[in-house]
Parts: C-alpha cells; sequence; structure tokens
C-alpha cells in the first residue's frame, strides 16, 4: 500500500471519531480529499457542505523541533489579528490516534499569486503580518543575527552534498567558495539589523504560499511552518530573490519590480526608511537567502535520491537540478570565480 493510501484510510478513521468531528465543529458527513503536499507536511481538505477547513498533516521539522506542528499552530494564533493568516482551529500533537501531529485551519479560496500583478498585495500583506504586536509569551525563535543563522543553517545542509558521491565536483568547488565567500560577509549585519524592528517572520515565502482571492479583493500568506521573530528584511529578501521566484514559476524581478514592490511595502507600512537605505540592505541578505536556497536544494537533491523517502515530488527534484548549475550560481554570486 502506497504511503498516501495508507495515511488516507487512517485520516478517514480519525475523522469519523464523533470527539473530534465535535472540537471542530463538523458533522458525520465530512469528507476529505488531498489537496496539497509539501517536503515536510500533507494537506487535506475537509469539506462539511458549505463548510471547509484544512487539515495539516506534518511529517517532519526543518527546525528540528520535537513539536513542530504545536510551533506552528501556535504561530497562527499569534498571527490571526493580521487577518490575512489562516485561523488556526484545532491542534493533535498527542500522536496517539494519528502517527504523526496534525492541526485543523481555515481554507482559504484563491489563487497562487502572479509576480507581475501582485506585487502590491503581497507587500500589503507583509506589512499588515510585520507591523503585528509579539506577545510576551510567544514560543517562537527570536533570531538578532539572521544571517549569521543563515550561514551557520547552510553550512550544515551543504554537507550532505559535499559528502555525497552523487555530487559534481565542479558544483563542490563552487559551493564551497561561496561558504567562504559568504563567510566574510555575515559580520555585516550589525549595519542592517537597526532599520526595521523585529517582527514575526515567515522566512519562506514564495508564489504559491499566497492565496489571491479576486472576488473578495483579498491576498493572505499561508504555510507557516518555519516562522521566526527577527528583521523583516528577511521576508522581504527572499521574497524578491530568484531562489523563490523560479522555485514555482518563470520570474525574476528587474529594478523596476524592485522597486514598485518595495515602494508598496514602505507605504503600507508608513515607516520612516528611504528606499535606497532598504534596497542596500537588501542587496547584502539577498545573497545570504539565495545561499540558503541553494543549499537546501543541495541537501534536498541528495536526499530525494535515498530509498525509503516519504514524500517525492518530481517538478521539485528537477528545480533543485537547475539550480545545481554552474551557470546558474555564477548569476546568483557574480563575486565569486
Amino acid at each position: 500500500m502506497s504511503f498516501k493510501k495508507e495515511l488516507q484510510e487512517k485520516i478517514e478513521k480519525y475523522t469519523s471519531n464523533r470527539d473530534f468531528q465535535i472540537a471542530v465543529g463538523i458533522t458525520e458527513d465530512v469528507e476529505f480529499e488531498f489537496l496539497a503536499q509539501g517536503e515536510y507536511n500533507v494537506n487535506f481538505l475537509l469539506k462539511d457542505g458549505e463548510d471547509k477547513f484544512v487539515m495539516r498533516i506534518n511529517l517532519g521539522s526543518q527546525m528540528d523541533l520535537k513539536d513542530q506542528i504545536g510551533y506552528e499552530f501556535h504561530a497562527l494564533e499569534q498571527l490571526a489579528p493580521s487577518g490575512v493568516t489562516p485561523r488556526p482551529y484545532y491542534l493533535d500533537n498527542t500522536k496517539a490516534d494519528l502517527p504523526y501531529g496534525m492541526l485543523v485551519m481555515e481554507y482559504l479560496s484563491g489563487r497562487s499569486l502572479k509576480y507581475q500583478y501582485d506585487l502590491k498585495s503581497a507587500a500589503e500583506v507583509f506589512a499588515k503580518i510585520h507591523e503585528l504586536d509579539i506577545s510576551e509569551d510567544t514560543i517562537l525563535i527570536k533570531e538578532e543575527n539572521p544571517l549569521t543563522a543563515i550561514w551557520n543553517e547552510c553550512n550544515g545542509l551543504l554537507e550532505q552534498y559535499l559528502h555525497s558521491n552523487l555530487a559534481d565536483k565542479e558544483i563542490k568547488d563552487f559551493l564551497i567558495e561561496m561558504k567562504e565567500y559568504l563567510f566574510t560577509k555575515k559580520d555585516k549585519e550589525k549595519e542592517i539589523m537597526d532599520l526595521l524592528p523585529l517582527s514575526i517572520v515567515n522566512t519562506e515565502v514564495n508564489s504559491g504560499n499566497f492565496i489571491i482571492n479576486e472576488s473578495d479583493n483579498k491576498a493572505y500568506l499561508v504555510d507557516w511552518e518555519k516562522p521566526l521573530i527577527t528583521s523583516p528584511l528577511q521576508d522581504l529578501s527572499h521574497f524578491m530573490v530568484p531562489t523563490t521566484t523560479l522555485w514555482k514559476t518563470d520570474f525574476i524581478f528587474n529594478q523596476g519590480e524592485e522597486e514598485e514592490f518595495l515602494h508598496h511595502y514602505i507605504n503600507a507600512r508608513n515607516i520612516k526608511i528611504s528606499y535606497q537605505k532598504l534596497f542596500s540592505a537588501l542587496d547584502l541578505f539577498n545573497l545570504f537567502s539565495a545561499m540558503r536556497g541553494i543549499s537546501w536544494s543541495a541537501m534536498a537533491w541528495v536526499e530525494y535520491q535515498k530509498p525509503g523517502r516519504l514524500i517525492k515530488n518530481e517538478d521539485t527534484f528537477r528545480t533543485m537540478d537547475n539550480y545545481l548549475r554552474k551557470d546558474f550560481l555564477e548569476m546568483l554570486f557574480p563575486d565569486i570565480n
């Protein structure tokens, strides 16, 4: 029996439990269907008449957390006042009746973000999230040195590729040079950390994580697997770098589009910061965001080829393979020879 089929059977049994139905507010007629999968989660749609919910099943943690799904649920509670994230309804992190952590949250309908048309909507969503007050009792991890943290994370991720017999020697050499080059740059984070107050930051924004509801003229940001409290520069940078925009689309920001997006963000937050200061800070941060995208891809490229992996997405593998090309790496890091 396939993993997905086995999981569906377990969920069918779980959702038939009356205690669960009462807790979520659904009837015995609830139905479910596969919705989407990522690298560490599988999402199912629960349908009860006109009511719809998302059941999110967690299979692993990028952050090495013992309670990954609980961390995400707490983040959604903290984010709810923004009005642009899914409302959380139910958490089961006991793994008693399901072998994985699970939460139920609001279903938000719409399409994925289109960079060419939705930059203002994205900027406004970021602004609403980044200006939220941070609860004193938050369990979200605080990161005051994000460039150093990203470099350390990438150093660990790259180990699998650098020690793999599957890896290309020329690409290995480039990635080693990338590490050494950015090691000399990470201490510059002190110069940019005071530009904007710390915020709740998604850290993994891409076009597929935005929901654009054209009929209601609303936009949302979903998939809060790895939030941190850190500089909002991290979200802005991750949103704009080619390793993100090319993940699901064929879009790369040009100068005019960068200016449009950042001006929309400054206006939406009504903050006193010049465009040039923001752009200059992001110029540095973008190198580390690109390093993160490449390092994760290198790690996952090796992982994907190991037997017994639970989730395999062929489109994702092709994208990772394209990212590990010399010409693409040279485009991201032109100062590395």
